[in-house]
């Protein structure tokens, strides 16, 4: 029995050891392709991982492409406002020049016409008239009055020193001059045929008062504007002269007497029409803003003759 015994415990190991020896061979085979799978599984996981890695590198990146699109986009947004705004501004610069140039055009020929009538009137040559003893001696140094600087210092000095009476060695003879005055709202018109006229005339005696009194040397130069609102009324100061254009201040002051007093009889209204042909004529002028006193002439017998003495009060209502 106990041989028995071991004949059965000896079959039972041999079969044991003939079973792990059929198996054993597919375990390794098995276990082999199990590493092989684990290496492919742990290959794709890195694979998925990099994969996952790139995309989010290319989402950054389209993110901060998108980015730079919208920041171009916006650029040109505003290139383009900035070339409609010079494209306007080159239109008004356009069109300044154009006003410019038309004003330049202007200047030009009125630069043209006042040399002419400088040459006609203040500096051209002078024909020789004949003259009289009492006209040379009205008008000394005639020669020299050919030039309207030297004919104005000569008006003035002798104005402050004798007044009124110098007036009749500069104007025409028989014809007198007109005389304006300006003491509240209307403009009056009156023709003077002799000087002492004037010596009743307070507005007159106070303005030539005033230009006696005055510290200011003659100048050549534009006419003073009138400013109401600035406190010395004028954008300067002093006594100045030179061409006149355009000259129409006394046919429209009587226009304007006739109109603010349609029933009052003005002597004067009925010349109007031959006031306005010498008022053509009108060349030069002197202006001092002390008196507010200005004083316009003709040329006549190569020199220069008063006719019209306007004491204004420019903004007296």
């Amino acid at each position: 029995m106990k041989y028995h015994f071991y004949l059965l415990l000896i079959i039972s190991i041999i079969k044991t050891e003939n079973i792990y020896s059929q198996f054993g061979p597919k375990k390794k085979v098995l276990q082999s392709q199990i590493d092989s799978l684990e290496m492919l599984v742990n290959s794709h996981k890195s694979e998925i991982n990099n994969m996952r890695f790139r995309d989010s590198l290319s989402f950054s990146e389209i993110k901060r492409l998108a980015g730079e699109m919208k920041d171009i986009k916006q650029n040109l947004i505003e290139l383009n406002d900035e070339v409609f705004k010079l494209k306007n501004q080159n239109q008004s610069l356009i069109e300044e020049n154009q006003n410019l140039k038309l004003k330049y055009d202007q200047l030009i020929k009125k630069v043209e016409n006042q040399q002419n009538l400088i040459e006609e009137v203040i500096g051209g040559d002078s024909t020789e008239t004949e003259m009289t003893e009492e006209e040379e001696t009205d008008n000394t140094n005639n020669d020299n009055l050919n030039n309207f600087n030297e004919f104005a210092i000569d008006f003035l000095k002798k104005l402050k020193k004798d007044g009124e009476l110098s007036l009749s060695k500069f104007t025409i003879d028989t014809f007198g001059f007109y005389y304006m005055s300006k003491p509240g709202f209307i403009t009056s018109v009156s023709k003077i045929t002799d000087v002492n006229e004037l010596t009743e005339e307070i507005p007159w005696k106070i303005a030539l008062d005033m230009l006696k009194k005055s510290k200011y040397s003659f100048l050549e130069g534009e006419k003073p504007i009138v400013n109401c609102d600035m406190a010395n009324l004028y954008n300067k100061r002093g006594c100045f002269g030179g061409l006149e254009e355009n000259f129409s201040k006394i046919s429209k002051s009587l226009s304007d007497l006739k109109e603010f007093s349609p029933d009052e009889e003005i002597s004067l209204i009925k010349d109007i029409e031959e006031i306005k042909e010498i008022e053509k004529e009108i060349t030069v002028f002197i202006y001092s803003t002390d008196g507010n006193l200005g004083f316009y002439f003709i040329k006549q017998n190569n020199t220069w003759k008063l006719v019209c003495i306007d004491v204004d009060d420019p903004c007296s209502t």
